[in-house]
């Protein structure tokens, strides 16, 4: 594990751009990209200000600037905790990107070149009942834990004759709050 992530994106964007971070997170995910070359430095995007200051434009390809030396940094420190606690030869199948900043545009290609595996974001799937909002790999994490708790319930099983339903329910009813 390694503290750092797609906060640590938004918070770069805020002092940088000076924006509040509730912009800057807006920003991120409705105009970043992780990869630079995947922009063309003609698009432009509106970056809110502040103290009554006027909005301003600024080139979409310097918000990916901004943006990919953070994700290669988390990354690279991924890449190197995996290796140092020798799981590398285990990760064949690659990397799964998960968190609300997987979804940015060259994510997986940045991991991919970073990790030297191949990289996809993780989706939620095989939860009947999932909602749309739900789907999506911000949740990925959490949905895969409550997964796992529902499937490996180590909690004592109901007595012979009763329902274990209700109990195994309560294990993931938090899932409906994030809805």
């Amino acid at each position: 594990m390694i503290g750092l992530g797609g906060a640590n994106i938004t918070n770069d964007l805020a002092i940088g751009l000076r924006t509040p971070v509730e912009r800057a997170e807006q920003l991120k995910l409705t105009c970043g990209c992780a990869l630079t070359s995947m922009v063309r430095p003609e698009e432009t995007v509106r970056v809110p200000s502040v103290g009554g200051r006027p909005d301003r434009d600024i080139s979409r390809h310097m918000l990916a600037m901004m943006i990919e030396p953070r994700v290669e940094e988390i990354f690279a420190l991924a890449n190197k905790e995996v290796r140092k606690n020798h799981v590398a030869d285990l990760l064949g199948a690659g990397v799964v990107l998960t968190g609300g900043a997987s979804s940015l545009p060259g994510m997986p290609e940045l991991a991919e070149q970073v990790f030297d595996l191949p990289a996809r974001r993780g989706i939620p799937m095989g939860f009947s009942g999932l909602t749309e909002a739900v789907s999506n790999p911000r949740f990925a994490t959490g949905v895969g834990l409550a997964m796992h708790a529902l499937q490996h319930d180590a909690r004592p099983r109901a007595a012979e004759g009763e329902s274990s339903v209700g109990s195994r329910w309560d294990s993931v009813r938090w899932i409906e709050e994030l809805v």
